[in-house]
């Protein structure tokens, strides 16, 4: 990363000087890329829960609605889809989710545009999501085995539609909006089996949902045959959703199916770069959906591990092989007795963060399958190597242990307090790039710190003012965004 000094001018008139950051060697071996000093206190296992709390990363829930009239939550189940919802959150709250991919069907609506009442439905239920603080990832939807999809023509007015209430909605849209899948396409919106949707328009759908998609929104695909058919444009800000996670990444139902599987290391490559998510089957089905196939409900904890790890993944579905039934055991429920040691961790090849592997009296412990997945899904941000030198610097490093790099974040700041009225203010690091936090890699900074204050910490968001910040792994102070040093 090249940053140009830069003066920033703040109410207290505190100017701010961006010194250059830089990448530390070593962090393509995607591990352990700095040894943290003693500088800043990190969090261990017995405290880390907080960090479950953070935005745009970890498990999350699912939960559909189907706008008009009737109101359904799954296309034809009567169920009231904004008591669905609050049954999940409810369910899930031990998990501590942040995230919901929300399935928003129009199959109501396949031969008319959308009219009041769905706007009116979709509004209660994105204000629903936003007072319980959970993020969507969303996907619009018509076809399932039991309801046909929409021509071309209705879904590109209903995607029109929708992107004018995108803007008259911004502020909900920016509180609410995680991710935006491309769906729309065949069953379940997973891209397959549809019917009034002409193939020939795929590519059309795709382009529309990826201009749909607000400032700094990724979009996803659900297969590699659907991410060559971005456009070039769109395509750095299109990541993928592989919606049969198994530990096999070659299963002719994964993103990349065997048959295609010499384009696996370039759509790895690729993920690295976006925002992705996964879910497992269910746990009650069998392999490929074969009456005579194999138990899906105890898959493999280590590979499930490796395979969100290869792709970078961000968030994981919940409601997938874990509590689908009452008093039947699936594959994350039996993972929570299911231990790694950190060198276990180390040996599958994976960011681990070491401080999690300890207990509050610094004794080495193992962790659960199904805890060091929550833990590192996504991002799990550390500062360490803290200075200030006679030169009046202030330094330190950021390290993710998570799957993935921090990508919804684009604004970074340190943040200083004046010595004589203690007002705080932020310094923004000019050209800060979360593309360069990988997963295992860490990045440098350093800021001149201006005259007569005091740095104290730093702040991370999607947008500056958006007021969605993580935590970082350190057991110092979070308040308003702010991560202090001390």
């Amino acid at each position: 990363m090249n940053m140009k000094m830069k003066f920033y001018k703040y109410i207290s008139l505190v100017l701010c000087f961006i010194l250059p950051a830089s990448v530390f060697a070593g962090c393509e071996k995607k591990q352990n890329a700095v040894n943290p000093d003693d500088s800043i206190e990190l969090l261990n296992f017995d405290n880390a829960e907080i960090l479950l709390d953070n935005p745009d990363r970890g498990l999350r829930m699912e939960t559909y609605i189907t706008l008009g009239n009737p109101l359904y939550s799954y296309p034809l189940n009567e169920e009231n889809p904004f008591e669905r919802a609050q049954r999940m959150i409810d369910k899930y709250k031990s998990d501590s989710p942040t995230l919901s991919q929300v399935y928003v069907y129009l199959s109501n609506y396949c031969d008319r545009e959308l009219d009041e009442l769905a706007f009116e439905q979709l509004k209660e239920y994105f204000e629903l999501f936003r007072k319980n603080n959970i993020r969507m990832l969303l996907r619009f939807a018509y076809g399932t085995e039991d309801v046909d999809d929409a021509p071309y023509d209705i879904v590109k007015k209903h995607i029109e539609q929708l992107g004018s209430w995108f803007d008259e909605e911004e502020e909900l849209i920016n509180d609410t909006l995680y991710c935006l899948q491309t769906g729309i396409i065949g069953y379940w919106g997973e891209g397959h089996s549809f019917i009034n949707l002409e193939g020939q328009y795929i590519p059309d759908v795709i382009a529309d949902v990826c201009d749909l998609a607000p400032e700094g929104i990724f979009t996803q695909v659900r297969t590699y045959d659907m991410l060559k058919a971005v456009d070039k444009d769109d395509y750095d800000m299109v990541g993928i959703h592989d919606d049969y996670i198994i530990g096999d990444m070659s299963h002719e139902w994964s993103f990349v199916p065997k048959r295609k599987f010499n384009k696996f290391n370039k759509s790895v490559i690729h993920s690295r770069h976006t925002i992705n998510d996964g879910e497992m089957p269910w746990g009650s089905a069998k392999l490929d959906d074969s009456a005579d196939g194999e138990a899906l409900n105890s898959l493999d904890g280590k590979q499930i591990i490796n395979q969100l790890y290869a792709y970078s993944m961000t968030s994981f579905s919940l409601e997938h092989n874990y509590r689908e039934k009452e008093g039947e055991t699936f594959s994350m429920e039996k993972w929570k007795n299911q231990f790694l040691t950190y060198d276990d961790a180390a040996a599958l090849g994976v960011s681990a963060n070491p401080a999690l592997f300890k207990n509050e009296n610094g004794e080495s412990i193992e962790m659960s399958i199904y805890d060091f997945i929550r833990y590192h899904l996504g991002y799990q941000l550390v500062l360490t190597n803290y200075s200030v030198n006679d030169k009046d610097e202030v330094k330190f490093t950021v390290t993710n242990y998570g799957f993935a790099a921090p990508l919804n974040f684009n604004y970074f700041a340190v943040v200083f307090k004046d010595n004589s009225t203690g007002e705080i203010s932020e310094c923004e690091i000019e050209g800060f790039d979360s593309d360069e936090l990988q997963s295992g890699c860490s990045v440098k900074y350093s800021m001149e710190i201006p005259e007569n204050a005091t740095p104290v910490g730093v702040k991370m968001e999607t947008f500056k003012g958006r007021g969605v910040s993580p935590r970082f792994a350190n057991a110092t102070e979070f308040e308003n965004g702010i991560q202090y040093f001390e």
